[in-house]
Formats: C-alpha cells, sequence, structure tokens
C-alpha cells in the first residue's frame, strides 16, 4: 500500500463477520481518509507472512473486533468464552510493537459482551467497548475514528517536498528534496535511491546529471544513488539523500497547446522516488501541485 492504512482485525469465519470487516475498511477510508488492510481469509503460513505481518508492522493504527469463538475449561474449572486466536495473535503483535519497539499504535478496539478477557489482553488496557450486534460496532466506529485523520507513518518512510524557490531567468525554480525519514529505532546503513521526473521539467537546464541512468520510460529522466557520500541514517532522523531544481514554466513551454491547458497538465506531472532498505521499498510520489501547495504552506 502506497498510502498510511489501518489494520483491520476482524473475525472472518462468518459471511456477517466477514461483511462486517469490509464496512470497517468502508467506514475508516471515509472518516479518516486512510487506506485500510482487511486480509480476508489469509489462513496460510505464506499469507501470514507476505500479508499480516508485513501489514501488522506498516500500518498507523488497528480496529480489533473480538468476536466468540466457544467455551474453553480452564485447569481450575472455571469456564470462559474465548476471542478469536488469529485476532488475539494479531493483538499480541500490536503490544509488541507498542512496548519493545517503542512506536506509537493507536488501537480502537470492539469485544462481543460474551467474550472474556485473558492472555496478553489481561495486562493490557485496551478499554475495548462491548458490543452486542455487529452494527453497534459501526454506529460506535465513526466517533473513534476522528482524531485518526492525522496519523502518519511510523518507522522508515521517503518524504518529497519543496525546501526552497529561486529565480533564474525570470523563471521561478523550485528546489525539491528527496528525505529518507528514519523514524525507527534502528541505524540505517545502506540503502538505494531511485527518482523518476518528467523530463520536461528539466527543460530549463541543458546538462546530465550525476547519477543519471537511461533505464527509464519514455518522458521521464531518472536518477540513482545509494549511502556513498551520505553516509548513514541515525535513529530518530531524516536524512537529505536527492536534491535538485525543477521548472515548471520550461515544463508548460514545451506542451505544444493553449498555455492555460498545458499548465493544468504540468500541475498533474507526477515526481516518484523509491528506497531500498533492507530488501524493502519504500516511496512517495507527488503531483506538482502537491509541492506547490506543500511549499507554500510553509
Amino acid at each position: 500500500m502506497k498510502k498510511p492504512f489501518v489494520f483491520v482485525s476482524c473475525g472472518q469465519y462468518t459471511e456477517s463477520e466477514k461483511a462486517l470487516g469490509k464496512s470497517i475498511v468502508e467506514t475508516v477510508k471515509k472518516v479518516t481518509g486512510l487506506d485500510a488492510f482487511f486480509a480476508e481469509e489469509v489462513q496460510d503460513l505464506n499469507g501470514l507472512e507476505t500479508n499480516i505481518l508485513n501489514a501488522l508492522r506498516d500500518c498507523v493504527g488497528l480496529v480489533v473486533v473480538m468476536h466468540p469463538r466457544g467455551e474453553i475449561i480452564r485447569p481450575d474449572g472455571s469456564h470462559i468464552i474465548r476471542a478469536s486466536v488469529w485476532i488475539e495473535q494479531e493483538i499480541a503483535i500490536a503490544t509488541y510493537i507498542q512496548r519493545v519497539e517503542k512506536r506509537g499504535l493507536p488501537i480502537i478496539a470492539f469485544r462481543h459482551e460474551a467474550v472474556d478477557r485473558e492472555g496478553i489482553r489481561d495486562l493490557l488496557h485496551l478499554n475495548p467497548m462491548p458490543f452486542g450486534q455487529e452494527g453497534d460496532v459501526l454506529v460506535e466506529l465513526p466517533e473513534r475514528l476522528r482524531d485518526w485523520r492525522a496519523l502518519t507513518p511510523a518507522g522508515i518512510h521517503v518524504l518529497l517536498q519543496v525546501e526552497g524557490n529561486k529565480y533564474q531567468d525570470r523563471h521561478l525554480i523550485r528546489q525539491l528534496a528527496v528525505n529518507l525519514v528514519n523514524d525507527s529505532n534502528q541505524r540505517i546503513g545502506s540503502f538505494n535511491c531511485e527518482v523518476r521526473v518528467p523530463a520536461a521539467l528539466l527543460k530549463h537546464w541543458n546538462c546530465n546529471y550525476a547519477g543519471e541512468t537511461s533505464e527509464c520510460d519514455p518522458g521521464f529522466r531518472c536518477f540513482r544513488r545509494d549511502e556513498v557520500g551520505i553516509g548513514p541514517v541515525s535513529p530518530r532522523s531524516t536524512k537529505k539523500v536527492f536534491g535538485f531544481d525543477y521548472c515548471t514554466e520550461c515544463a508548460v513551454a514545451h506542451i505544444k497547446d493553449d498555455p492555460r491547458i498545458a499548465a493544468l497538465i504540468v500541475e498533474e506531472y507526477e515526481i516518484c522516488a523509491r528506497i531500498w532498505v533492507d530488501n524493502r521499498e519504500y516511496s512517495d510520489t507527488k503531483a506538482i501541485k502537491e509541492l506547490a501547495q506543500g511549499a507554500s504552506a510553509k
């Protein structure tokens, strides 16, 4: 997933449970503007590794719904109604992220009124809302989600932003920075970076750039580099790994069309940066109009 997302941990045993999970996904998107991950019927080990564990690691929030999964008898003879083992495991992983990795991971939890507390949940302060009918979850959820609109990814991510402006030959030149954000507890010693830029944005200059590669789609110019000359990225820090100037006025002039139409086309041009760390890919893509809005807001 490219944009920040919420992990939806909900039962999938019955059709009504699956429908609830899908409805939660739509509610998350509508209320917060974030994406949502719901691993419907992912039960094999490969699915666990490539889907659930990665999604739990990368999510910005967790919505949990605990359904009853039957009665068990404890060695002391007491009876309890347990929740889904999968849901309990996902709560445990989220707890590890919070307590051991020291990464903020907000959780909204719902517990069927029949489900008892047990396992690691007995040590946590989830304060799950009890529910009797699945519709109760959808009634309460929107209000609890409102504070999540501003959630951003923790850990490692790429950030494209305009860091300054200047004028050259009476053209406004934007100065773009490609930043590697290390909001984790681990030092990043090596990485690889690739940036794709619409070629028309670089028409102001007639030159080659360091790190430029010919392996690119027509209409784009591509640049690559690694940590050499930049150095490691310390925990809880941000480092600029790439920077260059671009000119929208030259890009507009390059389009043989009405200047007003050409300007609208250039606004939709996208710059994409990808960075690989420890065999994982992180990326950020922004349209020219998004970058301009970000620069104006500073």
